[in-house]
């Protein structure tokens, strides 16, 4: 005695789920293909315009010095050092609780100035009037 028509596999439809999966994993392989191809592309062109910026300079600092051009502007002064991240599980310290919103120093996530942590990265929070 067989299995009755509704328990039947239907070999068509398998088949046909085969073929879509297949294709689908082709299509992906292809689409990763073209991503590595395209950073690729990025990559040498990113290259090139240092490159070229680097010509740039060195045509706009020869015709300043031979006077077509104004004289090149002094290299700007060293932007001042941007604060230090801590690290994790550092403690962070506050001037004083408050209920407005302040930035974690560590990750940026904004928050109340209540907490006695933050609440994304977990770094501890001091109040120096504790």
């Amino acid at each position: 005695m067989g299995l009755p028509w509704y328990l039947k596999p239907d070999l068509f439809l398998h088949k046909e789920l085969l073929d879509t999966q297949e294709s689908l994993f082709r299509s992906s392989i292809d689409a990763e293909a073209g991503i590595r191809k395209q950073a690729r592309r990025i990559a040498e062109l990113e290259g090139r315009v240092a490159e070229l910026e680097g010509q740039l300079f060195a045509l706009e600092k020869l015709l300043s010095e031979q006077g077509i051009l104004p004289p090149l502007p002094e290299a700007p002064a060293p932007e001042t050092a941007a604060p230090e991240i801590p690290p994790i599980g550092v403690p962070v310290t506050f001037p004083a609780r408050t209920d407005s919103t302040v930035a974690c120093p560590r990750c940026g996530k904004c928050q109340l100035g209540n907490r006695d942590f933050c609440c994304a990265c977990e770094t501890p929070f001091l109040y120096e009037n504790e």
